[in-house]
């Protein structure tokens, strides 16, 4: 431990879990997971196949720019990235622990020369016969400029190409019979890939995640096989980066678990203003290196005088996912936020209040449960499907999922079962004291007559903006605050990440979805219950709370 603990990776995490570097939470959490994992007895870290590789890169020579002809010499969080990838081993096997890797950060930080370099490294010098190194790209663009950093690292190391032989699409070495290839996502030819190293740069365009799947799955005869995903942020949320990284920010966040993925994410924090320099180096950790403070300040200072442009400095100088709309709450928040709750840790005589945002025929239905405990607002959600959608729907790929992983209940059929939904707020109505079943009573006739023969307090909820703003702001306040705990679904995170807000003239808002398979029900049901619960007057003390 004691050599490790003289290493510069080492020291930089300690650095950034002490607060000395200036990193954002995620780094943070990044960091502290690898010190804790140094603990971990499942886990072993070899540091010798650490300084392989960071010794391997530092033969390489820049070859641009004020750097061209100087060693590369990696950074302190380059070497973090290094040590992760290829330090740690479960314990008593020659297995790696990590096999997949997500790193996005801010441009100009040398991340392709890193990727590249690390190419080469996999490609001659990781101990891998006959290894395979797949470079992909999204454009011919993009996966011709990490080529060339790879082509040039390799002539330096052999000019002659005796045993690197450099061809238009790919790099081979002899000794050990390796190859590299490279290839645009748009390539018509994706398949017969055996990738020991695979690499996928600025994945936050690609339209689909079949490549990144076909890599993956081409993986399985590898014994340390490593998919490294590395890209800024973009401005489509809706395209599979945003996805994978939700997944990566939940990871780290313990809501899931994958221990053989490494996550690596460089960006400001939700409360940070994106125009003051102390925070830049959260996103930009090459800053003073590849990029230089003035470097920003420009960018920031143009965005600021010329609206049209603050999107994108924003998302590639600083690192911000962006698009056209406002976020409503942040996903880090909600993810916070995020426990496991089960209506029978709940008294029998706690009061409840019920949303039900019903699906009009043959899609998501939601039904939210609110009690309020010790000044904590507590939301269990469940969501209804009827079995059709699994084949028909848009968002069918989705929903498989969420079947899978147990967050969604099935009905039979192809429209969405009242009787299955009464029957299971009935049954929650046995556990908890269910005051206020709060419902949007257009195309709901059959529910609502069916709920209120079963004795279920039934009350209609207008959907009308001026009727949500009360609810909305006060749930936002709510769970800035720390104040709401939201049962921990995939659901409900999805709803939240689909938000964006109507206003009118008198600032009344109403959370809305831009596009149709932006599903928000479990929003709109969290919201209804809080709804119906601030429309009802509460004692303390002999005092009327409003």
């Amino acid at each position: 431990m004691m050599e490790i603990e003289n290493t510069e990776y080492y020291k930089y995490a300690i650095d950034v879990v002490r607060g000395i570097v200036v990193a954002g939470n995620l780094i943070k959490l990044a960091c502290q997971r690898f010190l804790d994992d140094l603990n971990d007895d499942r886990f072993e870290f070899r540091k010798d196949r650490v300084d392989r590789c960071i010794n391997f890169i530092k033969t390489l020579k820049h070859f641009r720019s004020k750097a061209s002809g100087k060693n590369f010499v990696l950074e302190s969080w380059q070497q973090f990235l290094v040590a992760n990838l290829l330090g740690f081993y479960y314990a008593g096997t020659n297995d790696r622990r990590y096999t997949t890797a997500y790193v996005e950060i801010a441009r100009k930080q040398g991340k392709t020369a890193l990727a590249a370099a690390l190419c080469l490294y996999y490609l001659i010098a990781d101990g891998e016969d006959g290894a395979e190194v797949d470079l992909a790209a999204n454009s011919r663009e993009q996966a011709n400029i990490a080529f060339d950093f790879c082509y040039q690292f390799s002539r330096q190391l052999d000019p002659h190409q005796k045993y690197l032989k450099s061809k238009l699409k790919g790099i081979t070495f002899t000794p050990n019979a390796s190859k590299l290839n490279v290839f645009a996502a748009d390539a018509s030819k994706l398949d017969g890939f055996n990738a020991s190293f695979a690499l996928i740069d600025e994945y936050h365009a690609a339209l689909n995640s079949k490549v990144r799947d076909v890599l993956k799955s081409s993986q399985g005869q590898r014994q340390n096989p490593m998919l490294l995903t590395i890209t800024t942020a973009g401005f489509d949320k809706t395209l599979p980066c945003y996805e994978l990284r939700n997944t990566c920010i939940e990871i780290l966040h313990k809501v899931k678990t994958d221990d053989s993925m490494f996550i690596a994410i460089y960006e400001l924090d939700d409360d940070d203003d994106w125009t003051d320099e102390y925070v830049w180096s959260k996103a930009a950790p090459n800053l003073g290196v590849t990029v230089s403070k003035k470097y920003i300040a420009d960018q920031v200072l143009s965005a600021k005088n010329n609206a049209s442009e603050e999107v994108g400095v924003k998302t590639k100088t600083l690192n911000m996912w962006c698009d056209s709309s406002t976020v409503w709450l942040p996903d880090s928040y909600i993810v916070k936020s995020s426990e496991t709750i089960d209506l029978q840790d709940f008294d029998e005589d706690e009061t409840c209040y019920v949303g039900v945002d019903l699906s009009a025929t043959s899609d998501l239905t939601a039904v939210s449960y609110l009690i309020v405990r010790d000044d904590k607002y507590y939301f269990k959600t469940d969501y209804y499907l009827p079995e059709s959608c699994l084949k028909d729907s848009p968002n069918k790929e989705y929903y498989k999922l969420w079947k899978q992983i147990g967050d969604l209940h099935i009905t039979s059929g192809n429209v969405v079962d009242y009787d299955y939904i009464t029957a299971d707020i009935c049954k929650a109505s046995q556990i908890v004291n269910i005051n206020k079943v709060m419902y949007d009573s257009w195309n709901a006739t059959q529910f609502a007559i069916n709920s209120t023969e079963q004795g279920l307090p039934l009350q209609p909820y207008s959907q009308a903006l001026g009727n949500f703003n009360r609810p909305t702001k006060e749930m936002e306040r709510l769970v800035l605050s720390g104040k709401v705990v939201i049962d921990d679904n995939e659901i409900t995170r999805f709803c939240f990440r689909n938000v964006e807000l109507k206003f009118d003239h008198n600032d009344n808002c109403k959370p809305v979805k831009k596009f149709r398979q932006k599903k928000i029900d479990g929003v709109i049901a969290m919201l209804e219950a809080l709804g119906g619960y601030l429309e009802t007057p509460h004692f303390s003390n002999s005092m009327t709370v409003i």
